[in-house]
């Protein structure tokens, strides 16, 4: 997989449709033919039953609690015989860039078209029922409800993919020693870019998509400190050439590096250079 930051204020994907699809012995349902997508992407969530699908040029037998990943360009054709019996959820997407960078509407699962759930799987089989739920009951605020629904589904199979989980071990950091220097790069470039906003490990997180834990171990690792270490640094850094570079109050100081408690600040800055602020700024006018 991909490492993917996308910021939760541009993650608006495009819903093109939902449909509900059964099959079984008592009911005809009409042969489609093998086909692609070439500007959208297709998932398809076996919600009961097996149904066979022809997926470039192999057969493969899916299940339930699996979903047939349609990325763009890939062909593939549901099989129905007198045996089949199943349920799926299909679901037409586009704007999906959660799960790539670089691929738009395109999900990442190796040389695969079918992810099976294991960690995900109840939660995942419980939002496919809920967005049914929502279309039989259609009314003036479903494709609201739907939106959210699906979202919600996108992160659920987003966690499956990449294996989240709340208590990380050791698996989780097996990651080259590249990858960990080129996230730990972009969490330096966005706190250096934002210090001034309301951070914390947790809002951070929210921003790259992993979990605080797995930010904060990481981090320490490369970098030797936590990130709200860092930060904190990179603020006390800016407020020392603000009061060395300027005639601004402590309290102006406080706020442009990202502190409405100029009392904190002060306690911060003492802690960290061995003097108060103002101490400081004294020292420095007794200088010129």
């Amino acid at each position: 997989m991909n490492k993917i930051y996308t910021s939760i204020d541009s993650y608006n994907p495009q819903i093109l449709f939902v449909m509900d699809g059964c099959c079984s012995p008592e009911i005809s349902v009409p042969e489609t033919n093998y086909h692609c997508h070439n500007d959208f992407i297709e998932l398809s969530f076996i919600t009961s039953g097996s149904v066979d699908y022809l997926i470039e040029g192999e057969k493969y037998t899916l299940k339930k609690g699996q979903v047939l990943i349609s990325n763009p360009g890939i062909y593939h054709k549901e099989l129905f015989d007198s045996k089949t019996r199943c349920r799926e959820l299909h679901i037409g997407l586009t704007n999906l860039n959660l799960f790539s960078n670089s691929k738009k509407d395109y999900i990442d699962i190796g040389n695969k078209n079918v992810l099976t759930f294991n960690k995900y799987k109840n939660d995942i089989l419980k939002t496919c029922s809920e967005i049914v739920d929502e279309q039989k009951d259609y009314n003036q605020t479903s494709p609201f409800m739907l939106k959210s629904l699906i979202m919600k589904l996108l992160v659920l199979l987003h966690r499956e993919i990449n294996e989240e989980t709340p208590n990380i071990d050791s698996h989780e950091f097996s990651f080259k020693s590249r990858e960990k220097k080129d996230l730990v790069e972009d969490i330096r470039k966005y706190l250096n870019e934002n210090y001034v906003q309301d951070i914390s490990l947790y809002t951070l997180s929210k921003n790259m998509y992993l979990s605080p834990v797995y930010i904060s171990k990481i981090f320490k690792e490369v970098m030797g400190d936590s990130p709200i270490n860092y930060l904190i640094q990179i603020r006390l850094l800016k407020s020392k050439e603000l009061l060395e570079n300027s005639k601004l109050s402590i309290k102006t100081i406080a706020k442009m590096v990202g502190y409405d408690d100029p009392y904190y600040f002060s306690k911060l800055y003492k802690k960290y250079y061995g003097i108060s602020p103002n101490k400081a700024r004294k020292e420095i006018n007794m200088l010129y």
